[in-house]
């Protein structure tokens, strides 16, 4: 995935947090024109990635992002924390 915006900002405990607004492919399962799915362009998306250092994560780097696993919140909703970003290059 493509960075195409970094945003960040200090949260109310004083700690620097980062959302990255991110672009890349479609899946093949949305370039299946027998089935009546197609699209053009590019996917975006924007991952909150909270408190992990992304400093040396600059707009127009590719990135791959892997997720930790699943908890659920005191409040029910399910959140899946990143493990970790990989500069690929």
């Amino acid at each position: 995935m493509q960075v195409i915006g970094k945003n960040m900002s200090i949260n109310s405990q004083g700690y620097t947090v980062t959302t990255l607004h991110l672009a890349d492919d479609f899946n093949d399962y949305y370039h299946d024109e027998k089935a009546g799915r197609t699209c053009e362009g590019l996917k975006v998306e924007s991952v909150y990635a909270g408190t992990l250092d992304c400093s040396a994560i600059k707009v127009g780097m590719n990135v791959d992002i892997l997720y930790d696993k699943a908890v659920t919140t005191a409040t029910g909703r399910v959140y899946q924390p990143i493990k970790r970003i990989d500069v690929i290059d």
